[in-house]
């Protein structure tokens, strides 16, 4: 994903097979068809929990996990797609998917997902913050999400560098809780290193690098109380929109 602060969620399907109301047996065990984009540590990880709950609890109960690594969200999308339209070569729907809330909301809208609701108890998603659980709303009133990560914006600074620039510049600690205080310190930081190359005419370098423009222009839009996507359309009139222009697009100019 580049991130819509980015969720990866979970859900499960509906299909024919799984509406079966049989008791679970070790000897006649039943597959559950799991597709996931994990890649890197993620994946390593997932693949470790699956084995050890397919030779634990699985092999107990008669339940067997069988894992499908995609290559990431839009391969999914693009495929479920492609199962939900029985388009030549599609796959078999899966069980169990990993995939973001609009894919979920067309697969619903076909009567294709089971209503997480109706597979935990209230005591277990109280374990969930409210509102991760909430993003899995989708307009019919029931719960097809379930959050199995979340993400959020950090900074990393260099306290060296930055301890060095505080002591001979006006600034401090304090400035970095708001984004004016970061533009402050970006000029004056440009400012001062730029002063360390005095035979060198505007080498000065930035301070600050957001990894995604994207999500820095919806941390504002959150900040200033709107919404970046309105009805589906960029929200260029929002007066946010000028903060954005001016902490992202300005300094760059």
């Amino acid at each position: 994903m580049k991130k819509l602060v980015v969720c990866i969620l979970i859900f499960i399907m509906l299909l024919t097979g799984c509406k079966s109301n049989e008791p679970l047996s070790a000897k006649n065990p039943v597959t559950i068809n799991l597709w996931h984009n994990y890649g890197g540590l993620l994946k390593d990880t997932m693949d470790l929990l699956i084995d050890e709950f397919n030779d634990t609890v699985g092999r107990e109960k008669g339940i067997i996990i069988n894992v499908t690594s995609l290559t990431g969200s839009a391969t999914i999308a693009e495929k479920l797609k492609m199962a939900v339209n029985d388009e030549p070569g599609a796959p078999e729907l899966p069980d169990i998917t990993t995939l973001y809330p609009n894919t979920a909301y067309m697969l619903a809208e076909k009567g294709l997902l089971v209503d997480i609701e109706s597979l935990f108890t209230k005591e277990e998603l109280s374990l969930f913050i409210p509102e991760f659980i909430e993003e899995g709303r989708l307009p019919d009133g029931k719960i097809y999400v379930l959050p199995t990560g979340k993400s959020t914006e950090v900074m990393f600074l260099n306290t060296t560098i930055f301890n060095k620039f505080m002591k001979e510049t006006n600034v401090s600690y304090n400035d970095l809780y708001t984004f004016e205080g970061l533009i402050d310190i970006a000029e004056k930081y440009y400012k001062w290193t730029d002063s360390q190359t005095p035979d060198i005419d505007n080498d000065g370098k930035a301070f600050i690098c957001y990894d995604s423009v994207f999500n820095m222009a919806q941390t504002i839009y959150k900040q200033s109380g709107d919404e970046l996507i309105a009805d589906g359309s960029l929200n260029l009139s929002s007066d946010a929109f000028k903060d954005v222009w001016k902490y992202c697009f300005e300094p760059a100019v």
